[in-house]
């Protein structure tokens, strides 16, 4: 999870990373030069194809497109990756999943790397499976917050949040503005207001990360208004990526109603 181009130079980018030979489409992985010289241009190549239809309504044609690549080639992981990622950040959280877990099989030492794979299977209600995720993504970034923060966020609902701020997989230094912050946060040492403050002196970056964090820390307390409110700052600073289509999905899941209140409204 770190993040755009612009700061490529000294973290891990957002755009799309290759580890083992498999594309990592987001932040939370190693950086692209550490990748095998060969697999690179691969994996630029779908990074900047999935975002550009992103940003251009065109992921259904990019969607066939992959389908097709993935009849050709079935073995190729980097495909499967590719389709998860678009799936993911089109909303199809189940179908993700599934094609992450195909990464593992058929490449099983990518597992640690696969962030995605976390964040899919918290959104899928499977919330042991994705702490252990995060738990084996540390071995691999063990200086990225978010990667802490995913791994409390599953915790919480496990258990509760005051059990999951003992048990936070704590970062080394993380230098994006607010996450040590947002990980003294979730700690229970930093008030949110603390964080709140910060986020709003800094420029888009830092308030992008401070309101998605803000968020999911209150939805992780049960205060849906707390966390709508700040997602959708977070969404409104729009700085395209992984991340921000998260953003999308955790405010679509908060303002959409739930299946119950659905069938109140109906009687």
């Amino acid at each position: 999870m770190r993040v755009q181009a612009d700061r490529m130079a000294d973290r891990p980018m957002l755009g799309g990373l290759v580890v083992f030979g498999a594309i990592v489409l987001g932040t939370m992985a190693l950086t692209l030069t550490q990748a095998p010289p060969k697999y690179r241009h691969l994996a630029q190549d779908w990074s900047n194809r999935i975002e550009k239809a992103i940003q251009s309504g065109a992921t259904n044609e990019l969607l066939d497109e992959l389908n097709s690549a993935i009849r050709k080639s079935p073995v190729d992981e980097q495909l499967f990756l590719a389709r998860g990622s678009l799936y993911f950040r089109t909303g199809k959280v189940d179908l993700s999943l599934a094609d992450f877990d195909k990464v593992i099989e058929l490449q099983p030492e990518s597992k640690p790397y696969l962030w995605q794979r976390g964040i899919s299977l918290y959104y899928a209600k499977r919330y042991r499976e994705g702490k252990e995720q995060f738990e084996v993504h540390r071995t691999v970034n063990p200086n990225d917050v978010e990667n802490a923060f995913w791994h409390f966020l599953c915790a919480a609902k496990i258990t509760n949040v005051e059990n999951a701020s003992r048990e936070i997989l704590l970062s080394g230094l993380d230098r994006r503005e607010p996450l040590m912050q947002v990980q003294q946060m979730i700690a229970g040492k930093l008030p949110p207001d603390e964080v709140v403050k910060v986020t709003e002196k800094g420029g888009k970056s830092v308030q992008f990360y401070g309101y998605l964090y803000l968020g999911l820390y209150f939805d992780a307390k049960g205060d849906t208004a707390e966390a709508t409110k700040y997602l959708r700052k977070c969404v409104a600073v729009d700085y395209p990526g992984y991340m921000y289509d998260v953003a999308k999905v955790h405010l679509r899941s908060l303002e959409q109603p739930s299946p119950t209140e659905r069938a109140k409204s109906d009687k």
